[in-house]
């Protein structure tokens, strides 16, 4: 009985089928993420380091195009719209968006309605939107100009002012984007358990009371990841950058993103545009990051 016992303990595991093993499985999306995302990637990385004539690399040079990038008022200018052009626009497309989804959730059976309206800037392409905005900016003949000079205030260069082309394409950013922080917000609020109003609506609050005590306490989470999901698409645009104002003037609303675009397609020397590219992706590991732990998806 040992003997039979010791026999059948030592026998080898029988191996799982191939289509049985995990990595059979997972094999193709890894494939397909190193040559889409991980070989792009690590081939800016080195021509970051080298010395470049458009796409052929022409020998290494170390860090010098980190230096020359960092030490160039070119640099300067563009990390200030960066930030102006990102925190701008989050700073107008949060706030609307949920007073948006506020407004509209009390509207009963009107609120799809507005909704759908609403929600229409966002299924535009940018390059619809900014050509949108580029007729309503228009110093000759845009609508805004003419209600500017019928209201007696002073005419503008609007777009082509150095000062104010960086906050009107916030402004175009904003109307894009703040759908999104609606529909978000949206559906955050179907969440709020409806005892809670008719606890405070029981003390005598008010609608003020119910939503700084109820409402924003249950919106925040979902405001904080839609702020930074929204953050890392502001790095990255350039399409409504390069309509709008063409990173003009005066480079004036030329970000990080508008500078890779035009190191690439304008320059000889394209490492520099790579510098830049390191510089995004920096910027947006870095609200990834705290977008995964804000979620809750990341532990330790």
């Amino acid at each position: 009985m040992s003997d039979t016992t010791e026999h059948l303990t030592s026998e080898p595991k029988p191996r799982k089928p191939l289509q049985d093993q995990p990595l059979f499985w997972f094999a193709p999306a890894l494939v397909l993420l190193l040559v889409v995302t991980l070989y792009p990637l690590a081939y800016v990385l080195w021509m970051s380091l080298q010395k470049t004539r458009y796409y052929e690399l022409a020998g290494f040079v170390g860090f010098e195009n980190y230096a020359y990038v960092f030490s160039s008022r070119e640099f300067i200018d563009s990390s200030i719209a960066s930030l102006i052009f990102v925190a701008g626009s989050l700073s107008l497309a949060v706030p609307i968006g949920v007073f948006a989804a506020v407004v509209f959730n009390s509207l009963g059976r009107y609120a799809s309605f507005f909704r759908v309206v609403t929600l229409l800037p966002w299924t535009l392409s940018m390059g619809v939107v900014a050509s949108l905005w580029l007729w309503l900016l228009n110093p000759s003949y845009g609508p805004i100009s003419y209600a500017m000079s019928q209201l007696g205030l002073p005419q503008s260069l609007l777009l082509g002012d150095p000062d104010l082309a960086i906050w009107l394409l916030v402004i175009t950013t904003a109307w894009w984007s703040f759908p999104y922080v609606m529909v978000m917000t949206t559906a955050a609020l179907q969440s709020v358990p409806k005892e809670l109003y008719e606890a405070v609506d029981m003390d005598g609050g008010n609608s003020v009371v119910k939503f700084r005590f109820v409402t924003l306490p249950h919106l925040l989470p979902t405001l904080g990841s839609t702020a930074l999901n929204l953050a890392i698409l502001y790095l990255t645009i350039v399409t409504l950058i390069l309509v709008l104002t063409g990173g003009g003037p005066l480079g004036a609303t030329a970000t990080w993103s508008y500078q890779v675009f035009n190191g690439t397609v304008q320059t000889v020397n394209i490492a520099p545009a790579a510098v830049y590219s390191v510089v995004v992706l920096i910027a947006n590991l870095i609200l990834g990051y705290i977008y995964v732990r804000s979620t809750g998806r990341a532990t330790g």
